[in-house]
């Protein structure tokens, strides 16, 4: 009796070790069947992030958009109908009396932005004013970049200190004019500026006589 009971035992005990092992085989198999998913999981995860765009440089941008746009102000002339977007921050002068226009400039007075119209009562032509502007600027200082089309020209020119833009807008009835001077030692600084202010005038009507 004593031995049959020891057979049972035996015969358990070697039943609930395969039932053992089994189980054990079983989990390793899951563990390593998992892992992978785990990992590509993580590198996917890793992937997205690597794509994506800052937001705070992102908003920055839009801030600088913005910011850029809020900080203009717009001078518009009421006797010739032109008109011109500058830095807020600048200080425009009072109109004279014929209110034909009007000086725009920064605090520190290294560039001064001159817009004015007048009635072109001798039936000048843009060809005309061109060469007149022209001839000015080489018996002031060296000529720069100057250009003419139909309606309008340009003129650069430099006396060694300062640098002067002049673009000229010329009509049957009146010519509107935008006059820059700026130091010829900050036009690196001033080179966008000069390009933002000529963007933002509108020279007008100028068909008729005002």
């Amino acid at each position: 009796m004593v031995i049959e009971v020891t057979k049972k035992q035996i015969i358990t005990a070697l039943v609930g070790l395969i039932v053992g092992v089994g189980i054990g085989i079983g989990v390793v198999v899951l563990v390593n069947h998992e892992s992978p998913s785990k990992n590509q999981t993580e590198i996917i995860s890793s992937q997205a992030k690597s794509t994506e765009i800052p937001k705070s440089n992102v908003s920055i941008q839009e801030n600088q958009g913005t910011t850029n746009a809020l900080d203009a102000s717009i001078y518009r002339n009421a006797r010739f109908g032109f008109s011109i977007r500058y830095p807020s921050t600048w200080v425009k002068g009072q109109e004279p009396t014929n209110g034909d226009g009007c000086i725009i400039s920064p605090q520190d007075g290294t560039i001064e932005v001159t817009v004015s119209g007048s009635n072109n009562t001798l039936n000048e032509t843009s060809q005309r004013a061109y060469y007149r502007v022209l001839n000015m600027a080489k018996q002031k200082g060296i000529p720069g970049f100057h250009t003419l089309s139909d309606d309008w020209y340009v003129v650069t020119y430099s006396d060694g200190t300062f640098i002067y833009y002049i673009k000229g807008f010329v009509g049957v009835g009146s010519e509107n004019t935008l006059y820059i001077k700026y130091l010829q030692s900050k036009k690196e600084q001033y080179q966008d500026i000069v390009q933002q202010l000529e963007s933002g005038f509108n020279h007008g009507n100028l068909d008729t006589g005002h």
